[in-house]
């Protein structure tokens, strides 16, 4: 199993640039899902109240009853079903909650259908428990989305999940109703799982998200998995949950028991008080993330070698890079040398992104994210001089 193991590659991309920005090098990073805001106030004080009061100690491996019981109110009220509690499971954060899902829903040597380029933690997960990912390649060309023909192309009889991430790390993509009625149709027709990572549904530019899980209100084949990392800036609190037919989520919640015990319970004191302000509180953010989104389109246009789509969810942008002559690996290499910018080569994310870089535009403020801009252009027009 170990030499399967891979890791994420921007967390490697993130210890390289700052091991430079402590040799003193000006380094703007564009590498990590990580945002320059801070997490709400309230939330923060919320888990400094719950320390005082000894909140400390072993809690329920499952998830805290509090945190749970709000999980439910927020699926009565936002997506108009409420799940039983046994549905519900709380993580240490919603990257292991991937693993745990895979490892339950999937035996070695059984298919994965999910996008190519995919967020590394489903690429990684596959690899390490032996599963066989099938990949639809995507492009900005059609705004980085597969069709329910495509997927159903793919299917096997050794298929057991197919995956959706709406909007999607790292392509910003997002799915309309009528695909994801139409996958969960051929899930259904299928007799396969469907894990719909929601993670980023606050941040939808128009239009309104839609969860899937509402087409079975999550009992029967359909798992919503979300955390607290990027709805509420909370990336370092490491808290995710997940919703799905009990079965399934009774196993998640012994596989998380053998694993790290429990999620701490004053974290999720806190999580009660993010949620219950979620629309506040992602009303500010997506703001923000709306004005940046501008910044990072209108900057980037102004390079002619550089193509593509205007992100529709999330705070991504994946950048074909292939004009300039290069890979996104040489692409991201010459930036980091030449001009101090931290991008992910789209490689990590699978075959289809080889041309391509993420960069997150979440991270910096304004002011820094056009100066990581005119870097990047700055950069490109070097390449054309030699």
């Amino acid at each position: 199993m170990a030499e399967r193991i891979v890791g994420q590659s921007m967390f490697k991309l993130l210890g390289e640039a700052k091991a430079l920005e402590r040799e003193g090098k000006d380094i703007i990073h564009f590498e990590i899902g990580d945002t320059h805001l801070e997490m709400p106030s309230e939330v923060k004080a919320a888990a400094v109240a719950s320390l005082k009061k000894g909140r400390t100690h072993y809690g329920d491996s499952f998830g805290e009853h509090n945190l749970r019981t709000t999980v439910l109110k927020v699926f009565r009220e936002d997506y108009g079903f409420e799940p039983a509690l046994g549905q519900v499971v709380v993580t240490t954060g919603a990257n292991p909650l991937i693993y745990y899902l895979l490892a339950v829903l999937a035996n070695p040597g059984e298919e994965v259908i999910l996008t190519d380029p995919a967020f590394v933690t489903y690429r990684a997960a596959i690899a390490t428990l032996n599963l066989r990912g099938v990949y639809v390649p995507v492009t900005h060309k059609n705004n980085f989305r597969f069709s329910p023909g495509e997927i159903e192309k793919k299917l096997t009889k050794k298929t057991r999940v197919i995956v959706v991430n709406s909007p999607s790390n790292p392509t910003g993509a997002v799915y309309s109703k009528e695909d994801l009625v139409a996958i969960y149709n051929i899930a259904k027709r299928h007799n396969c799982f469907l894990i719909s990572d929601e993670i980023y549904a606050p941040f939808v530019y128009e239009g309104k998200h839609f969860s899937v899980g509402t087409l079975d209100k999550c009992r029967e084949r359909v798992i919503v998995t979300s955390g607290f990392s990027k709805p509420f800036a909370m990336t370092g609190w490491r808290v995710g949950y997940g919703v799905g037919p009990e079965a399934v989520i009774q196993k998640i919640g012994l596989l998380s028991q053998t694993i790290v015990s429990c999620v701490p319970p004053f974290l999720q004191d806190a999580c009660v008080t993010a949620l219950e302000g979620r629309k506040k509180f992602s009303k500010v953010y997506l703001e923000e993330y709306t004005k940046l989104r501008e910044i990072v389109c209108e900057e980037l246009k102004k390079i002619p070698e550089l193509d593509f789509a205007k992100p529709q969810g999330a705070f991504y942008l994946m950048i074909d890079v292939s004009r300039t002559g290069m890979t996104g690996d040489e692409f991201s290499a010459h930036l980091l040398r030449t001009t101090g910018v931290v991008v992910c080569p789209g490689s990590g994310f699978g075959e289809a992104g080889k041309n391509y870089v993420r960069l997150c535009y979440a991270i910096n403020a304004a002011v820094k994210l056009r100066e990581g801009c005119r870097r990047i252009q700055k950069a490109v027009k070097e390449l054309g001089s030699h």
